[in-house]
């Protein structure tokens, strides 16, 4: 099986020292629309010949956790002291310092850009060092920025997205952003001056029963909750072949079942001036299991009915225990060079099929789950891609699709 090739790039700034830059007057890279010698500035450079390891994480590991910051640490060579911030002679010095890019990527496919955060060295006998660089995607960046006074309108989850990234303290690049409509409609309550950017978009995307994440790619996703599933063509399993699947085998596969996702009592709230209240509450599922409440206050809906519909669906999802895959991991090692790209190409809200016989006993056990959250964990010896999965019992429903177009089958969403 081939190698995955993984990248690693830094992206950094060398002024009159980057030979590939633009130069004034010189008769070669001095000349004009040329395509090899640009304007300076930062640009990326590979350091995947220095990486001794690399772990990184996006997502979320439970369905309704908010989703925060991706990451990635990176472990390098710096026994010639390289990467070191105070040695002058490096090729790097001045350049190591919060704020730089990071991009990780795997056969071509990206995997996580990023911006560091920290740098730690440890140095060890023999003088040998390894540097760590540890770095967060952009939504950092938005966790440690506040909002201005806003004045809102009554709007779409997806409007008011859009509302937040347009404001010039915010300023996010309009072509790095991939937005839904939105299905809820949204109050016109004005948002205080210091309320925290990343705090109030994933209250809209609670408010919606969405989410907010930045994609392997560097772009604002915002996913209403109706957001169709793409094309499902990939199943991971313990067999050797599955018709009409990309057969990917797994690792290792942890099943849960019982109440760490059981909840059957949901109160929400509003926050209108006299704000609405809407509970849902199943008293079988209290009586057979005990009272197990889930609560939210603040939400922006601005309709009672639909908040309502909103309690109304959590309940439906989680008032009883799931048997469900909870995660999932992959050796891209063992796997052929399109099974490799089959799994790198997965991104946050992805459907997948999941198949195992359990110590080889039938029958069969079958899961349709999306993809929550993503990690890596590389070293020289083994690449390994972990995937935290969601049940699909409700989702958006078809018409004529295979698998979302059955009727009667109690996943109509709202």
């Amino acid at each position: 099986m081939p190698a995955p090739v993984v990248k690693v790039e830094l992206s950094i700034n060398l002024g009159n020292l980057d030979d590939t830059a633009f130069r004034l007057d010189d008769p070669i890279k001095g000349e004009l629309d040329n395509t090899i010698y640009e304007l300076g500035g930062p640009r990326l450079f590979d350091i995947t010949d220095r990486l001794l390891s690399a772990s990184t994480t996006r997502g979320k590991s439970q369905a309704l956790d908010r989703i925060d910051a991706g990451t990635i640490d990176i472990q390098l060579d710096n026994s010639d002291r390289l990467f070191d911030p105070l040695y002058e002679a490096g090729f790097y010095y001045g350049q190591l310092i919060p704020g730089r890019e990071v991009r990780v990527s795997c056969n071509g496919y990206p995997v996580v850009y990023g911006f560091i955060d920290d740098l730690d060295i440890m140095y060890q006998p023999s003088n040998r060092s390894v540097v760590s660089i540890q770095s967060s995607d952009a939504l950092s960046n938005l966790t440690i920025n506040n909002l201005p006074a806003v004045t809102t309108a009554t709007e779409l989850s997806g409007a008011r997205v859009t509302r937040i990234l347009d404001l010039p303290e915010v300023a996010w690049p309009s072509d790095r952003r991939s937005i839904d409509t939105g299905d809820s409609l949204l109050s016109d309550i004005a948002i205080t001056e210091g309320t925290q950017t990343v705090a109030y978009l994933q209250l809209v995307a609670t408010s919606e029963a969405g989410e907010v994440f930045i994609s392997k790619d560097g772009k604002f996703v915002f996913k209403e909750r109706n957001s169709a599933p793409g094309a499902i063509d990939v199943v991971f399993t313990d067999e050797a072949s599955v018709p009409g699947f990309t057969v990917i085998p797994f690792a290792n596969l942890e099943v849960v079942y019982g109440s760490e996702q059981l909840y059957n009592r949901i109160v929400l709230t509003n926050n209108k001036v006299v704000p609405d209240e809407a509970i849902a509450e199943d008293t079988d599922s209290q009586i057979l299991y005990g009272p197990r409440s889930y609560s939210a206050t603040g939400l922006l809906n601005e309709s009672a009915d639909d908040l309502q519909y909103l309690a109304d669906f959590l309940l439906a999802r989680f008032k009883e225990p799931q048997y469900r895959f909870q995660s999932l991991s992959v050796i891209l090692d063992v796997l052929s060079e399109s099974q490799q790209n089959k799994v790198l190409d997965l991104e946050i809200g992805d459907i997948v099929n999941v198949r195992f016989t359990p110590s080889g006993i039938p029958p069969v056990i079958e899961q349709y789950s999306k993809v929550i959250g993503i990690s890596h964990d590389w070293s020289n010896n083994q690449k390994t891609v972990n995937l935290s999965l969601e049940r699909l019992d409700f989702t958006l429903f078809i018409l004529d699709d295979v698998l979302f177009g059955i009727l009667d089958d109690d996943r109509l969403s709202f």
